[in-house]
């Protein structure tokens, strides 16, 4: 449902009518606090970077949340060339492989292993050429909703559970602890259920693919 129904559904619950603003504030804490949780799909991505020859480090993106790994290499400059999954180690392991991957005339190869260090993807081998992708699968941090026309990315099937964490926030802000209690109780029912439901989804959790835009 739209932002401005949304108020409404809340207000049947709260009834003041002199509390939008912290309803709006306190439905979008909810939303981000949901995708915090959990890799749900409606947040995310599956994206591509070129490597380029002699480069270590590729940074992710700012918006990023939640990293799956692996981190996959393609072959190619296109998406659909053949690939493997690289190595996910430890920065520890990755300083000891790359004591100075700035260095000149670093040593190069095909990639085989990465770490993720200051939110990038740091590489070794460092890359031997520009013939390879990075394949990153990722969610995104929400996007405060803020028109009228508006709408959660999350299924209207969640709606209630957005409700009761609003709600729960609502109250809290009001000062009824019992009330706001009440409410996250419902709220961390419904939370358990959507990451749970969320997780036995058939095909994995990616959905939008944007090419090269890291």
């Amino acid at each position: 449902m739209t932002r401005l129904l949304f108020l409404s559904y809340v207000t049947r619950v709260l009834k003041r009518t002199d509390k939008n603003t912290e309803i709006y504030e306190a439905y979008n804490e909810t939303i981000r606090d949901i995708s915090s949780r959990a890799k749900f799909q409606e947040y995310a991505f599956q994206s591509y970077v070129a490597c380029v020859q002699g480069q270590e480090d590729y940074p992710l993106p700012t918006t990023l949340l939640h990293l799956q790994h692996p981190v996959r290499l393609l072959e190619g400059s296109a998406t659909n060339d053949s690939g493997n999954p690289l190595t996910h180690i430890s920065k520890a392991e990755y300083d000891r492989r790359e004591p100075n991957p700035n260095r000149t005339s670093p040593d190069e190869g095909r990639p085989g292993a990465y770490t993720i260090s200051s939110n990038s993807i740091l590489l070794t081998p460092i890359p031997d050429g520009a013939g390879y992708l990075l394949e990153i699968n990722w969610c995104n941090v929400p996007t405060n909703l803020s028109g009228d026309s508006d709408v959660s990315s999350f299924n209207e099937m969640w709606d209630e559970i957005l409700k009761h964490g609003t709600l729960f926030r609502m109250f809290a802000l009001l000062g009824m602890y019992q009330d706001s209690e009440y409410w996250r109780a419902l709220y961390e029912t419904g939370i358990r259920r959507m990451v749970e439901i969320n997780s036995d989804k058939t095909g994995g959790w990616i959905g939008i693919v944007a090419n090269n835009s890291l």
